[in-house]
């Protein structure tokens, strides 16, 4: 950096935003991010995960759409969590690794938070769908001819 300064003082040119963009946009693009195991989780538990299925849904409402609750999780249960959308889009795989007791207890966790979401979303649609039939049936009132005093 400090030579392309000295090299554009001394020829006087200026550089310009298009020229500093057209040279980032020429580099080539980072290696993708690889997860480093934590320093708290033994490699040797890595061997054996246990994987089942979520709704999508579900599992955007357990960790997160951009899936930022997977951290903490993690350190509060000592297992690793990996979210991976399978099935185009319809299903998300979990897979948990760590001591089978471990996995056994985030599984049931996870299944236990998945059957509150689907109850809590059941239990709005109850409460829309008859906030909607009571509307309906109030709104046939106002639709009365008012007599006159």
């Amino acid at each position: 950096m400090v030579d392309h300064a000295v090299a554009v003082e001394a020829t006087g040119d200026t550089p310009t935003l298009a020229s500093s963009l057209g040279r980032l946009l020429s580099r080539p693009l980072p290696a993708p991010r690889i997860r480093v195991r934590p320093w708290w989780f033994p490699a040797q538990e890595l061997s054996d995960p246990l994987v089942f299925y979520l709704e999508v849904w579900l599992a955007d409402s357990i960790f997160g759409s951009d899936r930022t609750v997977i951290p903490e999780m993690e350190w509060m249960s000592q297992a690793l969590l990996r979210v991976d959308t399978v099935d185009s889009g319809n299903l998300a795989e979990i897979t948990i690794f760590g001591r089978p007791r471990i996995q056994n207890r985030v599984k049931s966790i996870l299944l236990s938070l998945a059957s509150w979401h689907k109850d809590l979303r059941f239990q709005r649609a109850k409460k829309i769908k008859q906030l909607e039939e009571f509307l309906k049936s109030h709104s046939s009132w106002s639709d009365t001819p008012q007599h006159p005093l």
